[in-house]
């Protein structure tokens, strides 16, 4: 799978666990994870990150461990991290 393929995925599992009313495409990649005063984000509390890791890991086989506060930033960032866990299992 792409990175471009892999984002898709990563943003309509974010629609389906926080019940978006988006489609993938109105979900822009650079989009903050976390709002602020200023600048929404998608997660409104600390448990949906915990609910978009549990899909995440089963969905990508991925490990927890491979989450970080970086991860968590945009969804490019949170996409990239699962793209890149995925080429390391691939070597």
């Amino acid at each position: 799978m792409n990175k471009q393929e892999l984002t898709v995925q990563v943003k309509e599992i974010l629609i389906d666990v926080l019940n978006l009313e988006q489609t993938p495409d109105q979900i822009d990649s650079n989009q903050p994870l976390f709002g602020t005063e200023d600048t929404p984000g998608l997660f409104d509390d600390s448990l949906a990150v915990l609910e978009v890791t549990s899909v995440l890991m089963a969905e990508f086989d991925a490990d927890a461990s491979i989450f970080n506060e970086e991860s968590f930033q945009t969804v490019n960032s949170l996409s990239e991290c699962i793209h890149e866990a995925n080429q390391m299992q691939l070597t």
